[in-house]
């Protein structure tokens, strides 16, 4: 771990001594009045003393934050910003391996960053942060020095996450609907070998989805061993093969974001729905026809991307067009096959009809993770921060980091942004860490003038995807209110549903003893307890 958290501590005697001098005839600060007397009794407004004095490092731990770092000093706007705020960004570096567990050993040492991202809410021991104030509160006043932020706030479910009346965390928006949570798990397949293996039509249903993925594996049409899907973090496969009859068990992988369905008079977590086994032993199936990577448990997505990209996987699970853009076309197609559209070589594949006639997708909250502030941090250290998070998401900030420099990259026409000259991808490579530092907004980079996602193709596809979604799927029933309620035994319990769909899939027992004695652990953990609970106080 990394020894870090520079801490300036500089004061500035003569400012302060300024500023009281200055505000002697005046109310205080707290009374909320700016203005002195004149010499003819009026008042006249006082100037705030600038908030931007006193230089600050701020350190921030976000995933694979050192390689964002090594661009900092290359990017203009990031710099701009760093001068308007006066701070600079000390990195501490986590990855989608470790930072879990570097976090909570952070916290119970008493060496947080000052940022920190994490996807914690619900679980416990977010609640022990908040209850043993080892993460910050907000500032309970917002409205009138961060109105951005403020407004960001005022999302249903986004205003529903204060404690106590306070709200410890900045949640990393992204969809103005769970409709849109249709991005944030696609299965990108290789087209081009499938045609070669025979296959002339995109596949609708899982059966010939499994089909296609059998003739690419059998006919290896490059001759390199190919296996069939792949994924790019094993957190991921619960967003694809519950899918099969059981949609409403998606998880994001955080343990506690489990969504709660009727079944049979009462409400029961839906990844232990009876529809459960049909999912279960779907997913087996393609395993032991090697229609899924046997490698699979120890993927990362690096190693995906390139399995895929090589022609050694015939599909990929990944999140998000804009992964497709960087990963794929810009790190891994653009310098081999810069006059190929890649888009002719590979499909994204729409949500398939499952077992109940439904093309139903993934669902998940409208954010995912979120910023938290380290209790340590002084007023002063989170009032800069909380300018800065709401300079983000002011329309200035946005347009800013979204499209750069007004009139020097793109201007307005007919009120559309639109490019001048070259993409500002290459120009401005750190800006887009400032933006997800505070929200993702996935869905703003689902248009056709925003350059987020810099292949035209690419986005095209990203527009025709969403637009596809809204008018063909349905999203399942389930009570987002149960997954939010606490109770003495939901609030310790988690449900980890890609381990044990790993351990359903590498097995050699039959599926039904393998989930039942997955199932028989989880009652030993308190899970029908839990369900007693949460029935008693839905009544309520």
């Amino acid at each position: 771990m990394k020894k870090q958290f520079k801490r300036l501590g500089l004061t500035f005697v003569s400012m302060v001594l300024s500023a009281s001098m200055m505000a002697a005839c005046a109310k205080t600060e707290n009374s909320g009045s700016n203005a002195s007397a004149t010499p003819n009794g009026s008042t006249a407004p006082v100037a705030e003393a600038n908030p931007y004095q006193e230089h600050m490092d701020i350190s921030v731990a976000f995933w694979d934050i050192d390689g964002m770092a090594a661009q900092f000093d290359k990017d203009p706007i990031f710099q701009d910003v760093m001068k308007k705020f006066n701070i600079s960004i000390k990195p501490v570096n986590i990855t989608w391996d470790d930072y879990q567990q570097k976090i909570q050993m952070w916290a119970a040492s008493g060496q947080l960053p000052d940022i920190f991202a994490i996807d914690a809410i619900g679980t416990d021991y977010q609640r022990k942060w908040i209850s043993q104030g080892v993460v910050k509160a907000l500032p309970s006043e917002m409205a009138t020095k961060y109105p951005n932020l403020s407004k960001y706030f005022e999302a249903p479910d986004i205003k529903a996450l204060s404690v106590g009346g306070k709200y410890y965390n900045v949640p990393r928006k992204m969809y103005p609907s769970v409709d849109w949570s249709a991005l944030d798990r696609l299965v990108v397949y290789r087209w081009d070998l499938a045609q070669k293996a025979g296959i002339t039509k995109e596949p609708e249903t899982w059966e010939e989805f499994q089909a296609m993925l059998k003739a690419i594996v059998d006919k290896d049409p490059e001759g390199k061993k190919i296996t069939g899907l792949t994924s790019s973090t094993t957190k991921m496969i619960g967003g694809l093969f519950w899918l099969y009859g059981n949609p409403a068990a998606t998880s994001d992988g955080s343990g506690v974001d489990f969504k709660w369905i009727k079944e049979d008079g009462k409400f029961v977590p839906a990844v232990f729905s009876k529809q459960a086994l049909p999912a279960l032993k779907n997913m087996k199936n393609m395993y032991t026809s090697n229609l899924i990577d046997p490698d699979i448990a120890q993927t990362k997505p690096d190693l995906a991307y390139d399995k895929f990209m090589s022609g050694k996987a015939g599909a990929l699970l990944m999140a998000g067009f804009t992964n497709i853009d960087i990963q794929l076309y810009q790190k891994r197609w653009k310098n081999t096959n810069p006059n190929d559209d890649m888009m002719k070589n590979i499909k994204v594949l729409k949500p398939l009809v499952g077992p109940d006639g439904q093309r139903n997708h993934s669902v998940f909250k409208t954010y995912w993770s979120e910023s938290y502030f380290s209790a340590q941090i002084s007023d002063k250290k989170l009032d800069r921060i909380m300018r800065l998070y709401d300079y983000i998401l002011s329309p200035e900030g946005k347009d800013l980091l979204t499209y750069g420099i007004k009139d020097k990259d793109y201007k307005i026409e007919n009120g559309k942004k639109v490019p001048i000259g070259e993409d500002k991808g290459n120009k401005y490579p750190a800006s887009g860490f400032l933006k997800t530092l505070v929200t993702y907004n996935s869905y703003e980079t689902v248009k056709i003038d925003n350059p987020s996602i810099q292949n035209m193709q690419i986005r095209q596809a990203a527009v025709d995807y969403i637009d596809w979604i809204l008018k063909n799927t349905k999203v399942p029933d389930y009570n987002i209110n149960l997954t939010y309620m606490s109770t003495p035994a939901k609030d310790k319990f988690t449900v980890m549903d890609h381990d044990d769909l790993l351990k359903v899939m590498l097995s050699k027992d039959p599926v039904e003893k393998v989930w039942g004695d997955i199932v028989n652990g989880y009652k030993a953990k308190g899970l029908d307890k839990m369900i007693e609970e949460i029935n008693a106080k839905a009544k309520e």
